[in-house]
């Protein structure tokens, strides 16, 4: 009797969440953690206020601090457990991704990196972090962006590999050229970035049209911007999914009174989780759910005393350290494996 009742309060509470017998639900996080910087001077870049001399008296207490706070904000981002991917951008180089995955609670993920240094002239990078549990890496590769004399901006991230083994997975890892000067006016450098972005796709599909595909990054647009027009993103709700239609899963937040940036006293969302339809058709082994969720912790906000409301609680703002998280939230996309039947 007992037995029997607590099977059905376990059935109840799988019911309950949503997650059905034999199913495993991970998250993939993305988060713009704004401007993680060692306190090293690197000759290379210009990341000299990132130093103790520098203007933004950049410490190691500082550091140690972000990295404190960017590792309390992926794993409550991350949910039930630990992120399986996590997207990054505005990192610096390895050194602070081995911090954050060896040094914080992240640790205990037993993460990999991807990463290499990309030509950005203030030496800001996007970089993957995966749970080696659950993924192995086959290849990898870093996507240049040319802007002509415009200057430069970062490398796209490629990696390709196998979850647990069996299902091939193509993710790429974007932060898309910024707004400066006018979202108008700067658009066509992140056409410039979709350009590069798609024929890697196209590449990738033109030998497996059904490929399993997850682009995550700050695409320094809301949905639906030209950039993404030209990927040939549509929203993820929609009614017919083609195996290799790109499909955006923030669509929701188009018109939302919510978002993962604030400019000015307006949400908006520039950080996405974009995938191809064989992981929204039940084809493939692992599904994504068709809304991305921005994680607003109340850790992560602070009151906007100048336009009301609350925004994100940075490490900066302008000259001022205010000791916070970041200038975005984190994403997260729900991904959820149903899991084959074992032969006992």
């Amino acid at each position: 009797m007992a037995r029997r009742v607590i099977t059905g309060c376990l059935l109840a509470l799988l019911l309950s969440t949503g997650i059905a017998p034999g199913q495993e639900v991970r998250g993939i996080v993305f988060y713009n953690v704004e401007n993680l910087f060692d306190t090293r001077d690197d000759p290379a870049t210009r990341d000299e206020e990132f130093t103790p001399a520098g203007t933004r008296h950049w410490t190691r207490e500082r550091y140690d601090r972000k990295l404190l706070h960017l590792s309390r904000a992926l794993v409550a981002a991350g949910g039930e457990a630990l992120p399986l991917f996590i997207g990054l951008a505005e990192v610096e180089n390895r050194r602070v991704l081995l911090d954050l995955t060896g040094r914080t609670a992240l640790a205990a993920g037993d993460y990999g990196v991807v990463h290499a240094d990309s030509p950005d002239a203030r030496g800001i990078d996007v970089a993957l972090l995966y749970r080696r549990a659950f993924f192995r890496v086959l290849s990898e590769a870093f996507l240049h962006v040319p802007l002509g004399q415009a200057g430069t901006t970062r490398d796209l991230l490629y990696c390709k590999g196998l979850l647990q083994e069996s299902d091939t997975l193509h993710l790429f890892v974007c932060h898309f050229p910024s707004m400066i000067g006018g979202e108008q006016r700067s658009e066509w450098k992140r056409l410039a970035a979709a350009a590069v972005l798609r024929r890697a796709i196209d590449s990738i599909q033109c030998r497996d049209a059904g490929a399993a595909i997850i682009l995550a990054g700050d695409l320094n647009g809301r949905p639906g911007t030209r950039a993404q027009r030209a990927l040939g993103v549509k929203p993820a709700e929609t009614r017919r999914v083609a195996p290799g239609g790109l499909y955006n899963t923030a669509y929701h937040y188009r018109q939302a009174a919510t978002g993962s940036y604030r400019y000015q006293g307006k949400w908006q969302t520039l950080d996405h989780v974009i995938v191809s339809g064989v992981l929204l058709n039940g084809t493939f082994a692992w599904q994504a759910a068709r809304r991305m969720e921005v994680f607003a912790g109340e850790f992560l906000l602070e009151e906007d005393k100048t336009r009301y409301g609350k925004r994100p609680f940075p490490t900066y703002r302008g000259p001022r350290y205010l000791g916070g998280y970041s200038d975005h939230l984190p994403v997260r996309l729900e991904f959820t494996h149903t899991l084959r039947d074992t032969v006992h």
